[in-house]
């Protein structure tokens, strides 16, 4: 691939690698059938398309290839590529198992921690009955190994909802998700919850988000408000309790990026645009800093940074891929719960460097095409390659 930064991009139902000025770049697919769809709800993200945790290749989905074929919903062949475009292999195709009765969809994909396995989820829908509201599909969590082409089932959630793969800690012999059914009683909004299912027995389940580091060693617990006039519990990381500034509010949280080389994440909170179209938004974004200092965990809020938000740290921490939240209601894209004025690509020195904002993006590459709307898709932008 040469010397990088490369970045992944989905478009037109193709993924293709670019460098962040856009000089260079190639297709790494070209059959116009990659199945990636952005997270479901508010949360920035791709489904379908997932980068291993080395960042030297990448799994991808695909529907059928031709019309009137056997398939399922979502999609219907797996395949990985190494990030150069060479070694393509085909890792599953779900045509050769007949669907059941049921319907059956076909949903996200998940590198394994140490990079050896790809998981994919597997959803039926059964009639609509009181233990089983329609749209709360039964998931099926199956793996297949990369070296022998083995394919194993995982796990089926012990309950109902829409799964969607937060971690594989192989070390840790933990996979974790979160669900969703609808909204309990008392909750705010439907948060759902996050599940710790440990593959050999045991289950854990909070009222929470979470993230997991990309080595699959540390883990970022965000709990929900219970209610309305209650506090949140305190954020854990490792199941430890996070010291946080005073305006930190956990439920706000919409993107937490993970340094690769060492146990620190960024995140960045803000509420979002109303569904009223007046673009009215309080209080602003505010990016914080999560690390390790000693042996306390604790959120450090970058208050030079405001408007910011952290998408994803090259796989050598060298660079920082970033969005800048609209301060402007021109910039903002009608009701969309986010929009951005711009996608930036930064070295990570100068990033940390505690410059202003405005100084950081006139040191920083702009990535977006600015003639086009960003939105959620997020221009198609997915993650860093090696």
């Amino acid at each position: 691939m040469g010397p990088g930064p490369w970045l992944l991009r989905f478009e037109q139902s193709n993924l293709w690698v670019r460098t962040p000025s856009g000089d260079t770049g190639y297709a790494l697919t070209r059959t116009g059938r990659v199945a990636a769809t952005p997270l479901v709800g508010t949360e920035l993200g791709w489904n379908g398309v997932a980068i291993s945790p080395d960042g030297r290749q990448v799994a991808y989905v695909e529907k059928a290839g031709r019309p009137g074929t056997t398939s399922i919903g979502g999609w219907s062949l797996l395949w990985v590529v190494n990030a150069d475009g060479s070694g393509r292999r085909l890792l599953v195709d779900l045509r050769e198992r007949p669907p059941p009765k049921e319907d059956v969809r076909a949903g996200p994909i998940l590198w394994s921690s140490d990079g050896s396995r790809v998981a994919y989820v597997l959803e039926s829908f059964a009639k609509k009955s009181r233990e089983r509201p329609r749209g709360c599909p039964l998931a099926t969590v199956e793996a297949v190994e990369l070296a022998s082409g083995r394919r194993e089932t995982l796990f089926t959630s012990p309950k109902p909802g829409l799964l969607q793969p937060r971690g594989w800690s192989v070390e840790r012999g933990e996979f974790f998700f979160s669900r969703q059914c609808g909204t309990p009683p008392d909750q705010p909004w439907s948060t759902g919850s996050f599940v710790t299912l440990r593959l050999a027995g045991g289950v854990r389940e909070l009222h929470a988000r979470g993230s997991l580091s990309p080595d699959g060693q540390h883990l970022l617990l965000l709990p929900s408000q219970p209610r309305w006039e209650r506090q949140p519990p305190a954020p854990l990381w490792n199941g430890q309790e996070l010291e946080v500034p005073p305006d930190f509010h956990p439920l706000f949280a919409q993107r937490v990026a993970w340094m690769h080389g060492q146990p620190v994440a960024y995140l960045t909170i803000y509420r979002g645009y109303g569904g009223d179209c007046i673009a009215s938004m309080q209080p602003p974004p505010a990016l914080y800093r999560v690390a390790v200092e000693g042996n306390t965990p604790r959120v450090e809020h970058r208050t030079k940074y405001p408007w910011l938000v952290v998408l994803d740290f090259s796989p050598d921490d060298a660079y920082v891929l970033m969005a800048v939240v609209a301060r402007r209601p021109l910039d903002r894209d009608g009701c969309a719960m986010h929009a951005f004025e711009a996608l930036l690509v930064a070295e990570r020195s100068r990033f940390e460097a505690r410059t202003s904002l405005e100084e950081l993006l006139a040191a920083s590459v702009r990535v977006d095409e600015p003639s086009s709307s960003l939105g959620r898709p997020l221009q198609g932008f997915i993650g860093w390659l090696r």
